[in-house]
Order: C-alpha cells, then sequence, then structure tokens
C-alpha cells in the first residue's frame, strides 16, 4: 500500500510537473510599447488661398513658424493615436498581454516624416478661385522589438517614399473674401492614417504570437 501511496504522489508530481512545464511554454510574452518617436516637416502652403488665410493669421499676432509647429503638433497626436490603437487591437488578436512597462518584450517605434505638396492647377472661376493638387508623404519608419535583457534585438526599415501614399486636396477661395475651404488638413490626416495601416501591414508577421514566443525563448 505505501508502494501504491508513493507510485501515486510521483506520478501525480510528474504529471502536475509536465502540465507546468506545458503552460509555461505556450504563456504569451508581455509587451510594453513605448511611444513613438516622431519627427515631422510639413510644407507652409504659399498658393492661392492658403496665402490669404495665412497672411491674414499672421496679421493677427500669428508668426507663421508658430502655425507651422501648432500644425505639426496636432498631426503627431493625430498619428501618435492612430498607431497606438491599431497596434492595441492587433496585440488584442494576438492575446498578447500588453503592460505600460517592464514588460518581457518591448516594442519601439521611430518615424521621420516629410510631407509634400504637390500643387497641380489654380482656376479662376467667376466667384472663387480654385487650387488642387495632392498630398504624398516621403521619410523612414523603424521599428525595434526588444528583450528586457537587452539580449536580443529584431529590427526593420521602410521607405515610405516607396509606399506611395498620396491624398488629394483642394482650396476654394471666394472672390467676395468670404470663409475660405480648405481641405489640406484632413488629406494629409488621411495620408497618416493610410501610412498606419501601410506600415502595419509590412510588419505584422514579425509580431504574431508565435514569433513573440520564439524570439522570448531563444533571447
Amino acid at each position: 500500500m505505501r508502494r501504491t501511496t508513493r507510485g501515486l504522489a510521483l506520478a501525480g508530481l510528474l504529471i502536475f510537473s509536465f502540465a507546468s512545464a506545458i503552460q509555461a511554454e505556450e504563456q504569451k510574452p508581455s509587451l510594453s510599447i513605448f511611444p513613438p518617436e516622431i519627427t515631422m516637416d510639413i510644407p507652409v502652403p504659399v498658393q492661392g488661398g492658403d496665402l490669404a488665410l495665412l497672411l491674414a493669421q499672421a496679421s493677427q499676432g500669428n508668426g507663421l513658424s508658430q502655425l507651422k509647429e501648432a500644425a505639426i503638433l496636432r498631426y503627431k497626436q493625430h498619428l501618435e493615436g492612430e498607431l497606438a490603437q491599431q497596434l492595441q487591437e492587433f496585440f488584442t488578436d494576438e492575446e498578447i498581454p500588453l503592460v505600460d512597462r517592464q514588460g518581457l518584450l518591448s516594442l519601439h517605434n521611430t518615424l521621420d516624416i516629410a510631407v509634400i505638396k504637390h500643387f497641380s492647377s489654380l482656376q479662376s472661376k467667376r466667384d472663387h478661385e480654385l487650387e488642387e493638387g495632392t498630398v504624398e508623404l516621403s521619410g523612414e519608419y523603424r521599428y525595434r522589438l526588444e528583450h528586457i535583457s537587452g539580449s536580443a534585438m529584431r529590427e526593420q526599415q521602410v521607405n515610405i517614399s516607396k509606399l506611395k501614399i498620396r491624398e488629394k486636396y483642394r482650396v476654394v477661395t471666394p472672390n467676395d473674401g468670404g470663409e475660405i475651404e480648405n481641405t489640406t488638413d484632413r488629406a494629409i490626416e488621411r495620408a497618416l492614417s493610410e501610412l498606419v495601416e501601410e506600415l502595419l501591414e509590412r510588419i505584422e508577421d514579425d509580431l504574431e504570437a508565435d514569433e513573440l514566443e520564439s524570439f522570448a525563448r531563444s533571447a
């Protein structure tokens, strides 16, 4: 009886140890997503109704450099929000636990972006002036995946120009001095949102749960 009891206890211990090993192996690594490092340059609009609008704002005490800095800050916040939302949705689908700090793995994103404005036409109508063109994104995106020990790294770089992200804009300036309709802001925001989608499509294979687990085990 004593041997039977001892044998059952040993078998139970082996089963528990085996189950614990499987659970440890299948446990998904925690991940910390660091705030992205973003640098951005945008054109100062100098055509059609944009020039009139800027001159009017400058006459009210708003310098052109201040207006540009405020616009860049707004676009950075939009880009950061889009990136955070889509990364969170992706890792939620992959069932990767996200933590604010001290994750077993950490993801770092760096974006260096230039917004280029391509003027295509300027037409004088009976009661307004119409400017049309496109905004295009260029620059570079890099991501880096690190282990908490710092002993391992996975990295990728994307040339943003090759993504060919373009959005149309238009500026309608009434001849009677009425309110100017300018869709440049919305065009830039749409382009930035599209950029996030395109970038995630290119890196998502490296960020799937199986890949992160393999990366964590090999670190």
